[in-house]
């Protein structure tokens, strides 16, 4: 069977759109029974150089709301908000952070209720990440008495709502080889391989018999057969090219520059050390002339010291023939 890459945006879109599929994704990813699940709101993202249509040249990140009832355990059943994004291309990592951060302000109705939901996300990737070798990732939010290092089992209200768990797909790290759970069923059809032409269409390799996997597979074939879905995923494909055009020029424009900067600071660098050279040279020639000022003081103490010296050994011998002189008179004296 020839299907379509649902790594695209066109195609993704069109598979979750259908109810039955999007309950079976989200259900397989979670790890988790969903109950029911009701689309909210999908949003496209251009990039920041487009200022007009005319200019929409690529779409960044697709996303995806959901209210969901998932059962978390025996007869124990929660409504969650789930926030589904996906990236062909590494993107802006504040992209994701900021939507994040908007769905927190969010609030939505249930049971006639306004109420603010506890949030899971799920990242699809069309790139990788180099940290993490599996190809899907579930991160949950664990409870842990740290005064007595003990993990707890139990769930609070306030905390479900300012944190969140995740689930991160790497589409080109799924295993081709593993087709035996529902989510190597699932992943199967995100498998980066067996293309039949400019990675927009592949051939699916795998005997199908569950029936959720030949629901998704007949969307993905309907958007590889119909003329306007290809005419769709092929205007994306032009899309994201022209973007990484534009991505690579602007890359290109802001290494000349970096390289500029860096010609600017070396020569900079070349200034600074001339002067510290010559500021230690200054001190150097200050410091000589001192110690020889200094040496020319010490030389001339030196010689008052001596020429002291030399005066106290005169007075000293004067002193000795006075006496000499007293002793001579006392003797001619007596002996008168």
């Amino acid at each position: 069977m020839i299907i379509a890459n649902p790594i695209f945006d066109t195609v993704f879109k069109r598979l979750m759109e259908d109810k039955e599929a999007s309950k079976f994704i989200v259900s397989t990813l979670l790890g988790k029974p969903v109950i029911s699940i009701e689309v909210k709101s999908q949003e496209v993202t251009y990039t920041e150089d487009e200022q007009s249509k005319s200019q929409a040249v690529a779409l960044r990140l697709y996303r995806l709301d959901f209210v969901a009832t998932i059962q978390t355990g025996d007869n124990e059943y929660t409504n969650v908000l789930i926030e589904v994004q996906k990236a062909l291309k590494i993107t802006n990592l504040n992209r994701f952070r900021n939507y994040i951060a908007e769905q927190y302000k969010r609030k939505d109705t249930v049971g006639g209720k306004k109420t603010s939901l506890p949030i899971i996300t799920i990242y699809i990737l069309g790139f990788e990440l180099p940290e993490i070798a599996t190809s899907c990732v579930r991160v949950n939010k664990n409870y842990f008495d740290a005064v007595h290092e003990t993990d707890m089992d139990v769930k609070s209200h306030f905390i479900e709502r300012i944190m969140h768990d995740c689930v991160v797909v790497q589409a080109r790290k799924i295993e081709k080889e593993r087709y035996a759970t529902n989510l190597d069923k699932l992943l199967s059809v995100f498998i980066q391989d067996d293309f039949v032409d400019d990675e927009k269409t592949k051939y699916y390799p795998y005997f199908i018999e569950d029936e959720n996997i030949r629901r998704i597979t007949d969307i993905l074939h309907y958007c590889a057969s119909d003329t306007k879905e290809r005419t769709r995923i092929k205007a994306e494909i032009e899309a994201w090219e022209t973007y990484q055009e534009l991505l690579e020029s602007s890359e290109k424009d802001n290494l000349q520059t970096i390289e500029r900067q860096d010609a600017a600071l070396a020569e900079d660098k070349v200034i600074i050390a001339r002067e510290r050279a010559e500021k230690e040279a200054a001190i150097a020639r200050e410091r000589a002339a001192l110690a020889e000022k200094e040496a020319a003081i010490a030389r001339e103490r030196a010689a008052i010291a001596e020429k002291e010296v030399a005066i106290a050994r005169e007075r000293a011998a004067i002193a000795e023939k006075e006496a000499l002189l007293a002793e001579l008179a006392r003797l001619k004296t007596q002996n008168q």
